[in-house]
């Protein structure tokens, strides 16, 4: 299925609605009730895994938190509680949690587990519409299902936009590839984390950057998974700005930070 892609545009799913349908979400993923995203303060919860939640990694959760701004919901093992609760306590404002003071001392409650701090993430959901984008000029968009994806498998030249291999867990399931000569030039793909929300990641070659395409892309992909009946959702580092603007360019809000523990030995 070849055309121009699909742009976010007035009437796509506005920032109310997306909010709701993420904070859902999150309360699945994190054992919490939905009013913990909406209350203000900090909540601890027990470790679980709850169906439907979206999980990064098989083993069962350790420590898992995430932050709304005015919230933050903390889900960890039972043995952490008291340590936690007196950590968190010092803080003047939930958000405060996740700065570098904050997560150093964390690290300590950690450490004693065998367990350490992962990377953080910035999510975004869709905002309520942006100006589309086209994509360049001799650039041609192609759809691309489950087929067509695994066709790219094993991959490592798109590590954002899909996965190194067929993943059930999570599995790629719609991608919107940029073709130039026969060949793919930028791709974005989209994973099913969860039931009803499907996480977008973007690569676009060196090449062909600075020029629309990877707005292009994630607005055209967004855009047909909304019109699937599920939730785009953006992740970005801390540090990459260039995909935070991104996200915020093509019509995504920013919604909550997360940061969760890996095991560390062995």
């Amino acid at each position: 299925k070849r055309g121009a892609g699909h742009g976010r545009e007035e009437g796509s799913m506005d920032r109310g609605q997306a909010r709701r349908a993420g904070f859902k979400q999150l309360a699945i993923d994190y054992n919490a009730k939905l009013e913990d995203f909406q209350a203000g303060g900090v909540a601890i919860t027990e470790a679980a895994r709850l169906p439907g939640r979206r999980g990064y990694r098989g083993a069962a959760p350790f420590f898992e938190m995430v932050t709304v701004g005015h919230s933050t919901v903390i889900m960890a093992d039972k043995r952490l509680h008291p340590a936690l609760r007196a950590w968190a306590g010092g803080a003047a404002e939930p958000h405060w949690l996740f700065e570098l003071p904050w997560l150093l001392s964390l690290s300590g409650i950690l450490a004693p587990y065998g367990y350490r701090l992962t990377q953080t993430h910035h999510a975004y959901l869709p905002g309520g519409g942006a100006p589309a984008a086209a994509a360049p000029a001799g650039i041609q968009l192609e759809w691309l299902g489950q087929e067509g994806i695994g066709g790219l498998y094993p991959n490592s030249r798109w590590p954002n936009a899909l996965q190194g291999e067929w993943n059930p867990a999570r599995p790629d399931v719609l991608a919107l590839a940029a073709m130039d000569r026969g060949g793919i030039v930028g791709i974005a793909g989209a994973s099913l984390d969860a039931p009803g929300m499907w996480q977008i990641g973007i690569d676009v070659l060196p090449a062909y950057q600075g020029r629309g395409l990877g707005k292009a892309l994630v607005q055209g992909l967004a855009a047909e998974v909304e019109s699937r009946g599920a939730v785009p959702f953006y992740y970005a580092s801390l540090s990459n700005i260039h995909s935070q603007s991104l996200a915020v360019g093509c019509g995504f809000s920013p919604a909550w930070v997360d940061v969760s523990a890996e095991w560390a030995q062995g």
